[in-house]
């Protein structure tokens, strides 16, 4: 049986290995087999050539001694004869006391072993030598027809060895081996990706062996990889985040549009605004929760024949076929007013959009992306800040819209910290970063849960922590806005304290931005006078003033005390709140 896939050498095979273990295994059967033979007939054919002897003695040595007597040398002849024919005996002969030789056999060899005998006649009484009988023994021819009837043995116990082992490995094979090879050529053909066919066994009848349950379980594990291959190609192509496809689905997609076929051929690149705003702000699940509603919007803006793909980051990709121009411009402003109307952890769901069409089919589909890309980023740098500050406004309106009475909060602070700048002096463009950064501090607040803001009891210490992350959190949202930055520098650091207790840098003394300490006394006079104090009642101007001093050099720049109490505290009416 010939089979196709790559290195199948027969020497190799499990057929071919049975039978050398099953030849081997008779190679050393036999082989103790013939030790024992080769033992046991040496010691057969030295006990026969001892009782020889010893028949040579009883039995022929009294009728030569009668016929040497007698002087019977025909009789002599006719036993001595008999003598030579037995085995490994190769020359008998006697001597007589007048010295004539009587022998039968071969002739002398100083290889042979002799054993002689006097021979004793017995006459009135007295024994009297009459001759010697010497018999000349073949041990050599012994000891090589025993090896050659071992040799013999062997030689047969091998070849029917051979014979039994090559009839084993073929039955092997039959029952076993040649399933393993259509197994290993099924394996080696098959593409779970193309066939559902299964792996059968070809017998005449079923049986449950073990051959048979290691196809199922090959059967069963195949079904599995087709899955798992099926899952893998999904995923794939699809970005696991949206559900919609990836950049790699798309580059395949995109070769398969580009045709003249599909002519006009339009791409829509759209760029979320705020995702970097939302992860630093809330989170990257919030972050990944603006992704999913911008997924959700585009599925229900376009057909399903449509490609839709998120190529990374923020960034989506529309592919249309046959849609023109005109068209895909259409599509991309009715999504742009479907995300104007989502809003995702309080920020606006928005984005800045490009798009651009191949008309002909010598356009080349790359410089199509690239001026549809150019398009959105020309978009994206046109109404950056004007989005994100509208970000930011929205951010803290819905600051308010929670917690009521952070809007109070932020407007008294903004007054009395723009009251304080103005008694120091300082000059019209630092007086309002100073203004806006009372009123913008707490925003990173939006971030922090509901129930820390609102509790009533003291703040546990993990709680503690949670809410010293809010100017950190302010900072990141008025960082997003360049002509807020100066603002998002002097609210973060407005918790710091003047001995160098504070959060979240511990700067003390003059390393803390004037502007942030003018903004931490507004804030905390505000928070004991205010009606929304929440772990005690508010402070009149006087117990305030007491609090304010008492904190002094050690919380509060003692200059800015100073002048807030002088020049400020007068002006500010406490009755409105």
């Amino acid at each position: 049986m010939k089979h196709k896939f790559d290195g199948f050498k027969w020497k190799y095979s499990s057929t071919w290995r049975f039978f050398l273990y099953t030849f081997f295994s008779f190679i050393i059967i036999i082989a103790l087999v013939t030790g024992v033979y080769y033992f046991s007939l040496n010691r057969v054919e030295r006990n026969e050539l001892a009782n020889n002897l010893l028949h040579i003695q009883e039995g022929h040595v009294p009728f030569l001694v009668t016929s040497l007597w007698i002087t019977d040398y025909e009789g002599i002849r006719q036993q001595l004869g008999v003598i030579a024919k037995l085995n490994y005996i190769e020359r008998v002969e006697i001597k007589d006391e007048e010295g004539t030789v009587f022998y039968t056999g071969s002739e002398k060899n100083p290889s042979f072993d002799i054993n002689s005998q006097d021979l004793f006649y017995t006459y009135k009484g007295e024994e009297k030598k009459i001759g010697v009988l010497t018999v000349y023994i073949n041990r050599k021819e012994m000891k090589a027809d025993i090896i050659r009837r071992t040799l013999l043995l062997f030689l047969i116990e091998l070849i029917f060895s051979l014979i039994l082992a090559s009839f084993i490995a073929g039955i092997f094979y039959l029952l076993i081996g040649r399933h393993l090879l259509q197994f290993a050529q099924f394996i080696e053909d098959d593409n779970p990706q193309k066939g559902s066919f299964l792996f059968n066994l070809e017998r005449t009848s079923p049986r449950n062996d073990e051959l048979q349950i290691l196809v199922d379980h090959f059967n069963r594990l195949r079904e599995q990889i087709r899955g798992y291959i099926a899952e893998l190609q999904q995923f794939s192509y699809q970005d696991q985040l949206t559900d919609l496809y990836n950049h790699r689905f798309l580059i395949e997609e995109l070769k398969r549009l580009d045709t003249e076929r599909n002519l006009p051929l339009s791409v829509i690149i759209i760029d979320l605004n705020n995702l970097k705003l939302t992860n630093d702000t809330f989170g990257h699940a919030a972050g990944d929760k603006l992704l999913k509603k911008a997924a959700e919007v585009l599925i229900g803006e376009f057909r399903a024949d449509e490609i839709i793909a998120r190529m990374g980051g923020d960034e989506f990709v529309v592919l249309l076929p046959k849609i023109d121009k005109k068209q895909a411009g259409i599509m991309a402003k009715r999504v742009f007013d479907a995300f104007e109307k989502e809003v995702v952890e309080y920020i606006p769901l928005s984005a800045s959009f490009g798009w651009e069409t191949k008309d002909d089919k010598g356009q080349k589909i790359a410089s199509i992306f690239k001026k549809a890309e150019d398009q959105m980023y020309n978009q994206k740098l046109v109404s950056k800040n004007k989005r994100r500050k509208s970000s930011v406004e929205s951010i803290l309106q819905a600051l308010f819209k929670r917690q009521p009475g952070e809007e109070i909060h932020s407007e008294r602070v903004s007054i009395v910290s723009e009251k304080i700048a103005v008694s120091m002096g300082m000059k019209p463009s630092d007086i309002y970063e100073i203004k806006m950064a009372g009123k913008y501090h707490d925003i990173g607040k939006i971030a922090i849960n509901t129930d820390i803001l609102s509790k009533k009891e003291p703040l546990s210490e993990s709680e503690k922590l949670e809410l010293k992350r809010h100017p950190e959190l302010s900072f990141n949202i008025l960082n997003s806005v360049q002509e807020l930055g100066p603002v998002a520098d002097i609210a973060l650091y407005h918790h710091e304290r003047w001995d160098g207790k504070g959060y979240p840098a511990g700067l003390k003394v003059e390393e803390i931005p004037i502007q942030s300490r003018i903004v931490a006394v507004a804030n905390v006079y505000e928070a004991i006078t205010g009606k929304n104090r929440q772990y005690s009642k508010p402070l009149n101007k006087e117990e305030a003033a007491k609090e304010l001093e008492k904190g002094a050099g050690s919380q509060f720049d003692p200059k800015i005390v100073g002048i807030f109490l002088k020049k400020v505290l007068n002006k500010i009416d406490i009755d409105s709140k």
